[in-house]
């Protein structure tokens, strides 16, 4: 259906009138409307309404309406005037007349006294009727002070939000709109990945149950529109293994990976490395140390079929990292052979120094080389050694036993293991939806994990020109991977420096962030300005609002429709992503929570037969 089709364009008896227009920095008009107060207008009218006004385009042959969305609303009663300045018994009176002039016009407006006052503001678009139908289209006029003032109806809203999107492209829905959720609000993912979004909200909002809701959402309609989409989500709380479980076992390449062995409950590590015995334990340890929201918190229980799935579909890796080389070893303790008084014998241990790293600083670090480097020093000491002074000696003995102290790598089953190329490749298989949500017990090796790579996939892409499949690197409470100040050399300063290389330069090759915080104010300011999409929920402090006004352009009329919001409600604005571009659109987005119950009481035991049937078939 098009906006042609539509029998009714607006809602019958809701007429105002446009009464100002002025100039707007972030929004270049604002605009302000009144209707005639009753109680039932006053219900129906709600902040992201769009109302249709008649602009200066119009001509004999076509009528041409400038579509507005309303961002504040306001009931006034003239009778009280505009101050409370006066004698206190005559404005007590008036004030106890106003209470019954706005209960008693319930449909009917019978007092010229009371206006309902409105600021809208333009959304670019204006519907255009003539003897050949109607059609939308960029609004290029300005609407008619002193003109009648329509309210759209629903079909006509869903057609004017959801422009230019059909629900067979490559969209999801992002949630409904909160005037009326029988509308649904679509959004690209393509140019929601690619272009990178922001997700911002005070403690309360539901910042990671949105999250949690389009992760899903993305993932379910790509895998159905067969175009794959790989996120990793950099989970510094450790509070997704919940919110999203039905992802993890329900998507084929879908895992939690652990950065390093103490993010983990050690039974859990036990397992991993092949002590079966340990499975019950690893169970009921990730049933117990899982982080959940507080509505699933009362039904942990039903997660023990979840998390004994997880692990006997080998759900959750340990990372891997390269093998060091040994010229790290040599970087951090050539110091202890150079230490102290050598007098004459400084210049074997520089030549024995210099040695070692041409013949074994591109070794890996593994004990075998340890051995090497060992036998490598005795050779060098039973021509020299008796030359050499006691404090020499010293240092090379003590050398020696770090060498000792080199331990091997730990050995784990393959597939309990992903390593930087298996990553790799997954991020760049063209074939299925990928999910990574990875978690560390040191926040520092989460924050250098992200460097590692996200360095890796740029350069890989970079070099080779690839550009698909599309990856979005997700950075949750993201104020701890990107903040606007940090010590040089820490992993503070390659988070961020990876993730605003990635904000600048790739979506060029099909990468792109998201940035996720309730601390808008300590984010870095060069990464905050790139998204061009935003969510946006209750924000107090006024320093955040005024971090994203500035990225953005909001204004602080658009801000404080959210202070009403409730969970789950959201202001969505984008450049590229939504039908309405560049215009805030308040929407509801579903409860993650309610997600997650329904699929462990509906869908788990499903999972657990074909699970159960896959390894029959096996044997």
């Amino acid at each position: 259906m098009g906006i042609q089709d539509i029998r009714e364009l607006f809602i019958p008896n809701r007429i105002g009138r446009l009464m100002k227009m002025e100039e707007n920095e972030q929004t270049r008009y604002q605009y302000e409307v009144w209707f005639e107060y009753t109680r039932q207008t006053m219900i129906e009218l709600k902040e992201g309404t769009l109302l249709a006004v008649k602009n200066f385009a119009t001509d004999r042959n076509a009528t041409h309406y400038s579509v507005l969305e309303i961002i504040s609303i306001m009931p006034v009663h003239y009778a009280l005037g505009g101050s409370l300045e006066g004698y206190p018994g005559f404005i007590m009176e008036a004030a106890r007349n106003l209470a019954s002039d706005w209960t008693s016009q319930e449909d009917r407006s019978e007092e010229d006294t009371t206006i309902i006052r409105c600021i809208a503001i333009p959304t670019g678009i204006e519907i255009v009727e003539s003897q050949n139908g109607r059609n939308l289209s960029s609004d290029r006029s300005l609407p008619m002070i002193g003109s009648e003032v329509r309210v759209l109806t629903s079909d006509a809203t869903k057609e004017i939000v959801n422009r230019d999107i059909s629900p067979e492209d490559y969209v999801f829905e992002g949630g409904t709109w909160l005037v009326n959720d029988t509308v649904p609000i679509f959004v690209r993912t393509e140019d929601l990945i690619r272009t990178h979004f922001g997700i911002f909200g005070f403690t309360g909002a539901g910042k990671s149950n949105l999250v949690s809701t389009y992760i899903a959402n993305i993932l379910t309609s790509s895998q159905q529109r067969r175009h794959p989409v790989k996120i990793v989500l950099f989970d510094i709380m450790s509070e997704y293994t919940a919110l999203l479980i039905d992802q993890l076992l329900e998507l084929e390449h879908a895992w939690i990976l652990a950065i390093g062995e103490n993010t983990l409950p050690g039974s859990v590590v036990e397992f991993l490395s092949g002590r079966n015995e340990q499975r019950q334990n690893a169970i009921n340890h990730l049933v117990g140390s899982t982080l959940y929201p507080k509505s699933l918190e009362k039904i942990k229980d039903k997660f023990q079929l979840a998390f004994q799935l997880l692990l006997d579909k080998r759900k959750i890796r340990l990372y891997q990292p390269p093998i060091q080389p040994f010229r790290k070893f040599l970087d951090e303790n050539e110091n202890i052979l150079t230490k102290g008084n050598l007098g004459n014998s400084r210049a074997f241990i520089q030549k024995l120094l210099q040695d070692i790293r041409e013949l074994y600083e591109d070794k890996p670090l593994t004990p075998e080389t340890a051995t090497l480097v060992k036998e490598y020093i005795n050779q060098q000491l039973e021509e020299e050694g008796k030359k050499l002074s006691e404090t020499a000696k010293a240092n090379i003995n003590e050398f020696k036993r770090l060498l000792d102290k080199i331990p091997p790598p730990k050995k784990f089953p393959q597939g309990a293991i992903m390593t930087l190329r298996s990553i790799l490749e997954e991020l760049n298989n063209p074939n299925h939806c990928s999910l990574i949500i990875v978690q560390a017990h040191d926040p520092d090796d989460l924050r250098d994990f992200s460097y590692e790579i996200g360095k890796h996939l740029y350069e890989v892409r970079r070099r080779i020109g690839r550009i698909s499949p599309l990856v979005s690197f997700i950075f949750d409470e993201a104020d701890e991977f990107i903040p606007g100040q940090y010590e040089k050399e820490s992993s503070y300063a390659r988070s961020a420096w990876i993730a605003e290389t990635l904000a600048r330069r790739g979506r060029k090759f099909g990468i792109g962030i998201g940035i996720c915080t309730q601390r808008v104010r300590y984010l870095k300011a060069s990464v905050m300005a790139q998204p061009h999409t935003y969510l946006i929920s209750k924000m107090p402090r006024k320093s955040d609002r005024e971090a994203v006004q500035e990225a953005f352009g909001f204004s602080e009329d658009m801000f404080r429709q959210t202070f009403k919001f409730a969970p789950g409600d959201w202001l969505l604005a984008s450049h590229d992503a939504t039908g309405l571009k560049s215009v805030p659109i308040p929407i509801h987005v579903p409860d993650a929570n309610e997600r997650i119950k329904n699929f462990l009481e509906e869908e788990l035991s499903n999972i657990l037969q074909r699970s159960r049937s896959g390894q029959s078939r096996l044997l």
